[in-house]
C-alpha cells in the first residue's frame, strides 16, 4: 500500500453527543471497510479515514472516563492516525493490536468481532493476564 491518503477528525463539539461506544461503533465499520479495500488489493479511500476522536466521545460508562482507559484512547488515536498517513499493513495490524489490548486488559468488549478485523493471525488473547493465586 502506498501513502498520501487525506483523512480528517471531526472538530470535538461535532461529537459531544456521541457515546464513546457509537464512536467505537463507527470505528468498526470503517475499519471493516478498509479491510476489504486491503484484501482486495485496493488502496483504501481517503474518505475511510474520516472519524470522530475516541477523547471526544462520551464515557457510555463511568469505567471508561478513568485515567487509564482515556490514555490507552489517546494512544489508539496516534497509532491509526500513523495508518491514516501510512496505510501499511504493520500500521494496520498496530491498530488492531491496540482495540485488543484495551478490550482484553481495561474494557471487556467484542473480541472475537476485533479478531475478525485483522488481516493477518492474531493469536487469543493477544495480551494475556495472569492471576497471582
Amino acid at each position: 500500500m502506498s501513502g498520501g491518503l487525506l483523512f480528517s477528525c471531526a472538530q470535538p463539539d461535532a461529537a459531544a453527543e456521541a457515546t464513546l461506544s457509537d464512536l467505537m461503533r463507527e470505528r468498526t465499520n470503517q475499519l471493516q471497510e478498509v479491510k476489504k479495500a486491503v484484501e482486495a488489493g485496493l488502496q483504501p479511500e481517503g474518505e475511510l479515514f474520516a472519524y470522530e476522536a475516541f477523547t471526544h466521545g462520551t464515557p457510555s460508562r463511568p469505567a471508561l472516563g478513568e485515567p487509564g482507559v482515556q490514555g490507552q484512547l489517546m494512544a489508539f488515536e496516534s497509532f491509526y492516525a500513523r495508518f491514516a498517513l501510512d496505510p501499511s499493513l504493520k500500521n494496520y495490524n498496530t491498530v488492531i493490536q491496540t482495540c485488543m489490548s484495551c478490550h482484553e486488559r481495561l474494557c471487556p468488549g467484542p473480541l472475537r468481532l476485533i479478531r475478525s478485523l485483522s488481516i493477518e493471525a492474531v493469536e487469543a488473547p493477544a495480551f494475556e493476564l495472569y492471576s497471582r493465586d
